[in-house]
């Protein structure tokens, strides 16, 4: 199996046992913190991974880091789960995935809005409202900052692209301009 439908199979499983949005953003917190434990402590991140430690032994040394840490049950579940299947090596890809597989499950567009300055909460507001309007479902912005775009914004929407800057336009009157279209 591919790491990436196998990644995307545990994320989607995660999301699937997941009553709300909150409960979502608190699993992936949960799992941030248990990553960032595993990225300092290079003993226990070897223990979850290799299958030369039981598995009792790795739910109980679970079961310790979700009490220090305070984990969601469902976070501990899923981690028994995932270390049980010999799976801890994909873990860091699979907390990635999440946002991504919530997003499907909840018929939620993700669109990347590259801007030259940072835009007012009042801008991002009426961008996500415009975007919802005309696309007819809810969309997560993802925001970042471009300098290269002199002005306006460029989004992206997959693999399409939405390109409202300056430095787009003045690249199609380039093209115009040398007959290349």
């Amino acid at each position: 199996m591919k790491e990436s439908s196998l990644v995307k199979r545990y994320a989607r499983a995660l999301v699937l046992a997941v009553d709300d949005e909150p409960e979502f953003r608190r699993i992936q917190e949960d799992l941030g913190s248990f990553l960032e434990l595993l990225a300092a402590d290079e003993r226990l991140r070897l223990g979850l991974e290799t299958s030369l430690v039981s598995p009792a032994e790795k739910a109980r040394a679970l079961e310790i880091a979700a009490e220090g840490l305070g984990l969601h049950d469902k976070t501990l579940k899923f981690l028994l789960t995932v270390a049980a299947e010999n799976r801890m090596a994909y873990l860091g890809s699979m907390a990635r995935q999440l946002p991504a597989a919530w997003w499907l499950e909840h018929g939620i567009e993700k669109i990347d809005v590259a801007s030259v300055v940072e835009l007012t909460p009042g801008q991002k507001e009426r961008l996500r409202r415009n975007l919802e309007k005309a696309l007819a479902r809810k969309v997560e912005l993802e925001f970042r900052l471009d300098p290269e775009l002199i002005a306006g914004l460029r989004l992206g929407r997959g693999s399409v692209h939405y390109d409202f800057s300056l430095a787009g336009s003045l690249q199609k009157l380039r093209r115009a301009l040398a007959g290349d279209k």
